[in-house]
Order: structure tokens, then sequence, then C-alpha cells
């Protein structure tokens, strides 16, 4: 009979040497398509990479990014590859993307995608992550009524953009009935456009282009320092990481605020989602079945920052024009 001291020992050391099998999740890659241009862009490439890298200082996971020449070939080229590294978001940045993301999604149905700017794709393994349009309007229509000299404030856009254009007709309203709004749309001559809308007596102008805004600041800069003395200066507001500025002492002083959209906030939810193996599924819209996420002024995802002392005496109506836009 084998001794039961002997048989406590063998029974702990064979326990001692069975293997441990790892139960740690796989660490997530992030694969993000920039838009064209890539890095660099000073716009919401930029914003993404800074998003990612700021995310990395608190999260575990891995993430690199694949430049695209814009072309269809070359984006889907682009995308292919990292389905096959088996990256897993996948973030397309920007609407150029859209159509090729909507076929994706059927032929790899477990695949997870992401798209940043655009809310059309109805597919449960697409994520859509937007900033919300009227909020932004709304804002940037109330602070250009209030520091209005003239009354007139216009917007320049590259399209027609309802849900901005109805907040920054909203915002205004609220905060002077009488003021003139003007919407113009264009993709080039925003140099003449500028001017053109400082003819008609607008003294501030709401920038919503995607790109450099530089063009339209050197009008307003050359107006204003050749313009009559009792004339009315005028200033310019903006959307962040929509446009970008080369700041110069000459222009920044004629820059009254800037519309920040928190795309780092964005890129911590979709890591946080992903690390989790969870998906972000607000749903956006219920009728054509699409989800992500609607980033708004409740929970600081939609700023106004105010750059010219002018505006600050409105800083506290400004405020409250925020409570009121975050309800739409």
């Amino acid at each position: 009979m084998i001794p039961k001291a002997l048989l406590l020992s063998a029974a702990i050391t064979a326990s001692v040497m069975v293997p441990v099998t790892s139960t740690a999740a796989p660490i997530v890659n992030v694969c993000v398509a920039y838009d064209l241009g890539g890095p660099g862009d000073r716009s919401y490439n930029d914003a993404v990479l800074a998003g990612l890298t700021k995310a990395k200082k608190t999260l575990n996971f891995n993430y690199e990014g694949f430049i695209t020449d814009g072309s269809a070939i070359d984006r889907e080229k682009r995308i292919r590859a990292m389905v096959a590294k088996g990256c897993s978001p996948i973030l397309a940045i920007g609407s150029g993307y859209t159509k090729l993301l909507k076929n994706l999604a059927i032929e790899f149905p477990t695949q997870q995608f992401s798209i940043l700017n655009d809310a059309s794709i109805a597919s449960l393994n697409i994520t859509s992550l937007v900033f919300n349009d009227k909020q932004v309007g709304y804002l940037a229509g109330a602070a250009a009524t209030r520091v209005s000299k003239t009354g007139k404030v216009a917007l320049i856009s590259n399209a027609a953009n309802v849900n901005l254009e109805a907040g920054f007709t909203l915002g205004a309203s609220a905060a002077k009935k009488k003021v003139k709004l003007t919407s113009k749309y264009a993709t080039t001559g925003f140099a003449d456009l500028t001017k053109s809308l400082i003819a008609e007596g607008n003294d501030v102008i709401f920038v919503a282009i995607t790109g450099s805004d530089n063009e339209i600041f050197s009008a307003v800069v050359k107006h204003n320092e050749s313009k009559k003395k009792e004339a009315p200066e005028v200033g310019v507001i903006t959307i962040e990481p929509d446009q970008y500025l080369t700041v110069s002492p000459a222009n920044q002083k004629y820059l009254l605020g800037a519309i920040s959209k928190r795309v780092d906030n964005a890129m911590l939810d979709l890591v946080t989602s992903a690390i989790r193996d969870q998906q972000i599924t607000d749903i956006l819209d219920p009728v054509a079945g699409i989800y992500g996420r609607s980033y708004g002024i409740t929970g600081g995802n939609i700023e106004f920052v105010i750059w010219a002392p002018k505006l600050q005496v409105f800083k506290a109506s400004i405020t409250a024009a925020s409570r009121t836009a975050a309800k739409l």
C-alpha cells in the first residue's frame, strides 16, 4: 500500500506540472483607411490619428493607417488588405468610402467596419460616427448674430446641408429675430465669394467648408485692413477639424470663435468598444436601420471655443445657447 503522504505529494507535483492555458483576449488591431492625403492634412486625418494616439495612453491596442490616392480601385485595395490582416475594427474616414463599404459589409458579414462623417449605410456591421450638424449650426448662428453690428451674417459651405442650415437659422433667429441670413455653396473661388458677401454687408461669416479656409481669411484680412474707419469689421467663425487655418497675427484677430468636434472622444469610444468585443449600436435612423453614434454638445463632444474679446462678452449667452442647442 502506498502511504497517504506519498499520494498527496504526487498529487501536488502533478497539479504543478499541468500546463496553464491563457485566457487573455487578443490585442485589438485598429486599422484606419485615411481620406485622400493622409496624416498632415490638418483636418480629419490628423484628428483621427491624434485621437488614437491619445487613446493609446490609457488603452492597450494597436493601430495602423493606410493612405489612399483617392481612386475607387485604390480605396478597395486598401480596405481588402486590412480585412486580410485581420483588422477589427476597420475605420474609414469620409463619405468617399461609402459605396465601397456598403458592398464589402455584405461580402464580409462578420467583419466590423466603421465610417466617420457618414450615416447613410444600413448595415449591422458598419458603425457610423457622426456629429450633430444641427447643433453645430445653432451655435454658429447664435454667436454670429450676437456679435454682428450690421445684422447680416452668412454661411459658406461646400454643398447644401439641411441640418446645418436649419440649425444656423434657428440659432440666429433666437438671438435676433430680424437678422438677415445668407447661405452660399462653393468648392472654388472662395476669395471672390467672400468679397461679395462682405460687399452685401455681412460682417460675420460662418465657414462650414471642408479644407483650408486660408483663402477666405485672406479676403477678410484684406478688407479689414483697407476698410473705412466707420465701416464694421468682418469676423469669421469656423469648425474644427473641418477647416484648417494657418494662424498668424494678421488673421487670428479676426477669428471670432471655432466650433470644435471632439473626434478624440469618438476614437476613444470606438477603441473601448472593440476591446470589449462590442459594437456601438445607437440607433441613428430606425427606419433605414442605420447604427452608430451621433456626437453632440451633451458630453462635451461639440464645444464652442471663443477667440475674440468682442465675442467673449457674450459668453453667458453662448453658454445658454449651447443648452438650447443640446436639445436639438
